[in-house]
C-alpha cells in the first residue's frame, strides 16, 4: 500500500550502493506533436543523482532530430527525494504521491517548463497482491527480462498535468492527463530488460496502465505476459488481469497499436492507437533504451492520449540484434 511517505527517500541498507530511487514524469501537447519526460535516478547511498529532460516533436528515428535533450549526470544527491533542486536547473515538490510541482530552467536558455500534476486516484502499488492479483505468478517466473527496476518499491498513478513550456524561444500550454511513477530498491543495471509500459487516458473518466514483457524475435517485436495493470474509472482503480498488445514498428518505434484488456470485474476494454510523436530515448541509463511515442487512441467515438514506451536494455539488444548476437534470428 502506498502512503504519503513514499513521495520520499525510502529506508535502506547504507552498505548497499545498488540502491536506487526514480520519478518520471510524461507530459504532451498533441496538437503540436511534442511528448516530453523528465525523469531522476538518485542513489543516495554513494552521493549522486543522474536526471534527463527530453522534448520530442514529430517523428524522430535518430538522436540529432530530437529536439531537446539535457542529460546530467553525477549531480549531488539531494537530502530530500519529495522537495529538491538539482544542479541542472530541475526543482521538484512532491509533499505526495499524488502531487508533483516541477519546474526546470535549462542553464543554456534552450528550454524552460512549470508543471503540476494531480492524481486521480489513489497510486497503485504492483507490489501489493491485494492490488495486484498477478504478482506471486509474475515473481515465480525468474525472467531475467523483468530487470530490477521494478521488482522492489515502485508506485504508479494517472493525473492531470497543466502548465507551460517555453522551447527554443516558442511558448506552449500544457494540458494533457498521463501517469508517473516513482521507484525504490536495489538496482545492478545488468542490460537485461525488455518491457513495455503503455499508458492510454481519457482523461477523469477512464485511463489505463499496462507493463508487459517483450520479446524481440528475427527483429519483430512481440508483447507478451501482462505483468501487472490497471483501469481507472471515474476515480475507482481496478486491476487489469489479461492484456493483449499488437503493434506496428518502424526501427523500433511503435507507429500503431491494438490494445485489449479485462479487468478484475470482467470488463472488457478495446483501444486502437496511433503514433504521433515518438523517438529512442537513450540518456535517461546508461545501459538502457526506450522506444517510446505519445499515441493518439480511439475508444468508441472519444479520442485519448498516452505514452507507448518500449525499454531495453542494451545488452537484450545486442544479443539479438548485434554481429555478434548469439539469439540473432531466434524464431521459436
Amino acid at each position: 500500500m502506498i502512503t504519503d511517505a513514499d513521495s520520499e527517500f525510502h529506508p535502506r541498507d547504507p552498505d548497499d550502493r545498488t540502491w536506487t530511487e526514480t520519478m518520471f514524469l510524461p507530459f504532451a501537447i498533441p496538437d503540436e506533436g511534442i511528448f516530453g519526460n523528465v525523469y531522476v535516478l538518485a542513489r543516495p547511498n554513494v552521493g549522486i543523482a543522474t536526471s534527463s529532460i527530453l522534448i520530442g516533436k514529430g517523428f524522430c528515428t535518430q538522436p540529432y532530430e530530437i529536439a531537446f535533450t539535457d542529460p546530467q549526470v553525477h549531480l549531488p544527491c539531494p537530502e530530500s527525494f519529495a522537495k529538491f533542486t538539482l544542479g541542472n536547473g530541475l526543482s521538484v515538490n512532491a509533499p505526495t504521491p499524488k502531487e508533483y510541482d516541477v519546474s526546470y530552467e535549462n542553464a543554456l536558455g534552450a528550454c524552460s517548463l512549470d508543471l503540476s500534476f494531480r492524481a486521480l486516484h489513489e497510486p497503485f502499488d504492483p507490489g501489493d497482491p491485494e492490488q495486484n492479483p498477478l504478482l506471486a505468478a509474475d515473481r515465480s517466473t525468474g525472467d531475467s527480462r523483468h530487470g530490477d527496476e521494478w521488482e522492489n518499491g515502485h508506485f504508479e498513478v494517472k493525473g492531470h498535468i497543466t502548465g507551460n513550456l517555453e522551447l527554443r524561444g516558442k511558448k506552449y500550454k500544457v494540458d494533457c492527463y498521463d501517469g508517473m511513477d516513482h521507484s525504490w530498491g536495489p538496482r545492478t543495471e545488468t542490460g537485461t530488460r525488455s518491457v513495455a509500459w503503455v499508458s492510454v487516458n481519457f482523461g477523469p473518466e477512464l485511463a489505463v496502465h499496462l507493463a508487459v514483457l517483450i520479446d524481440l524475435r528475427d527483429g519483430q517485436v512481440r508483447y507478451e505476459k501482462l505483468r501487472f495493470g490497471f483501469v481507472v474509472e471515474n476515480g475507482e482503480v481496478h486491476p487489469v488481469v489479461d492484456a493483449d498488445i499488437r503493434a506496428e514498428h518502424t526501427q523500433l518505434l511503435a507507429i500503431n497499436n491494438h490494445i485489449r484488456i479485462t479487468d478484475a470485474r470482467g470488463k472488457e476494454y478495446e483501444f486502437f492507437g496511433t503514433a504521433i510523436s515518438s523517438h529512442p530515448w537513450y540518456n535517461f541509463n546508461p545501459s538502457h533504451v526506450s522506444y517510446q511515442g505519445v499515441f493518439r487512441y480511439h475508444w468508441g467515438d472519444k479520442v485519448g492520449y498516452g505514452e507507448m514506451a518500449d525499454i531495453y536494455g542494451l545488452d537484450y539488444l545486442a544479443e539479438r540484434m548485434s554481429s555478434h548476437g548469439r539469439a540473432r534470428g531466434l524464431n521459436a
